[in-house]
């Protein structure tokens, strides 16, 4: 299987499970004949939805390790009755650099396989894994905490009442957790070791990154895909997510003016650690709307949800009536 092909997957099992509760239908991948020329087909009665499938990275490209990480979890899956059949995936925060070395690499699969416990089909949760922060006085006077990785876009809240200058490393946490309570875990631990630190003095503060795992509906094949982007993907570079879309987009116009369907859908993968970072629907406003016009539906995949960009003018099911 090439390395993205699980991505696109899910993605497709996703979308299938969204437009369902959203229009009231069921809408399932069809697996009796070949999707040419699109990517994959949705079956919704005897309608057809085309769907074009993108990820938007260098195609074949996942980091270093995920493969074998994806292995190792779908065994695990298979072995432990806590883990119910069907599919499952590991969305992994931009910037992650999976450790491929012991005892790094079997800790975090062990605590990735915890975290499929019980999930119900189409459920999602937060996974908390150990990391570290350096925090280090600079100075005695002012109140104000620079902050370099993951938690900089607080650093106006870690400053609040700090005696002193410091500065944080929080280049170990790649995505902040969804919940204000464990937010505010890791903002009181920061701040009570910047209390008791002397000038020049340093600390390591130990507290939690937060990957997301989830299970896909129902109907999704066994196993566990590891959905993890090159960890040299800068996810806020603009100009890449433009271009890689606008390509999708015309790949999938492609699709759809050599194929016939009730509605053409395109849906895309990107990689962000929360599905509100996504920068493809500024990407489509910021499109000739004459690009896009042969596409009804264009959804992006992102942290476990799906996220509408456009919605269809019509609906195939209404104009019947």
């Amino acid at each position: 299987m090439p390395p993205l092909e699980g991505a696109r997957s899910a993605a497709l099992h996703m979308l299938a499970a969204w437009m369902s509760e959203r229009y009231y239908r069921t809408f399932r991948p069809d697996t009796d004949a070949p999707p040419d020329p699109f990517d994959a087909v949705l079956k919704q009665r005897d309608r057809r939805v085309g769907v074009a499938t993108a990820v938007l990275w260098d195609d074949d490209r996942l980091a270093p390790g995920a493969t074998a990480l994806s292995e190792w979890l779908t065994d695990d899956a298979a072995l432990d009755p806590a883990v119910g059949d069907g599919g499952y995936v590991v969305w992994v925060p931009p910037r992650v650099a999976l450790p491929e070395t012991e005892p790094h690499a079997s800790a975090l699969r062990i605590m990735l396989a915890h975290g499929l416990r019980s999930l119900e089909p189409g459920e999602r949760r937060e996974v908390r894994l150990p990391a570290t922060v350096k925090l280090a006085k600079i100075q005695g006077d002012g109140a104000y905490v620079s902050v370099a990785g993951g938690l900089a876009s607080i650093w106006l809240e870690l400053s609040e009442g700090v005696p002193g200058a410091f500065h944080l490393d929080s280049r170990p946490i790649h995505r902040m957790p969804e919940q204000r309570a464990e937010l505010d875990i890791i903002v009181s631990r920061i701040r009570d070791r910047a209390a008791v630190l002397e000038t020049e003095e340093y600390a390591d503060v130990p507290v939690h990154d937060y990957w997301v795992v989830s299970r896909l509906p129902e109907g999704a094949p066994n196993g566990v895909t590891v959905i993890a982007p090159p960890p040299d993907l800068d996810p806020l570079d603009g100009a890449t997510v433009r271009r890689r879309f606008r390509a999708a987009v015309q790949r999938a116009v492609a699709q759809r003016q050599q194929g016939a369907c009730d509605l053409a859908a395109l849906v895309v993968v990107t990689a962000v650690g929360h599905a509100k970072d996504e920068l493809v629907t500024a990407a489509l406003r910021g499109m000739n709307p004459a690009a896009y016009g042969a596409l009804d539906l264009i959804a992006v995949v992102a942290d476990g949800t799906v996220r509408q960009v456009l919605q269809p003018r019509s609906l195939p099911w209404e104009q019947s009536r």
